[in-house]
């Protein structure tokens, strides 16, 4: 019984993790560090190299954003499952544009090995 109950527990871990592994999960972590200020973290769940991430940090910082709001509104995954574009609904402002500035876009994402990342390397 003790082997059943940890094999299902071993069972229950993993599909929890894959439902967290999504391109959806990717963007909405991004964007909840960036809301938070947390640049260095919100660059953790890009695929940006390390090397790059202090510059793009450095910008994001000095524009002054503000992120009022956001929400994941579609997704549409490429061929193949690596790649997939997320839709977002943003609201925003910044020291340049202090009104909020309401934008649909897509967020490109990329799936590195099982993990899906927020595409920033281009």
């Amino acid at each position: 019984m003790k082997k059943y109950t940890i094999a299902v527990a071993t069972v229950c871990t993993l599909l929890l993790a894959s439902c967290g592994n999504t391109p959806e999960k990717a963007v909405s972590d991004f964007y909840t560090a960036n809301k938070a200020n947390e640049f260095e973290k919100a660059m953790t769940f890009t695929d940006l190299p390390e090397e790059a991430r202090p510059l793009v940090v450095a910008y994001l910082d000095s524009m002054g954003m503000v992120i009022h709001e956001f929400e994941v509104t579609g997704t549409t995954v490429g061929d193949g499952d690596t790649t997939a574009l997320v839709d977002l609904h943003l609201v925003t402002s910044n020291a340049f544009y202090p009104d909020s500035i309401f934008d649909d876009i897509k967020v490109p994402c990329i799936k590195d090995g099982h993990t899906w990342k927020v595409h920033l390397n281009q």
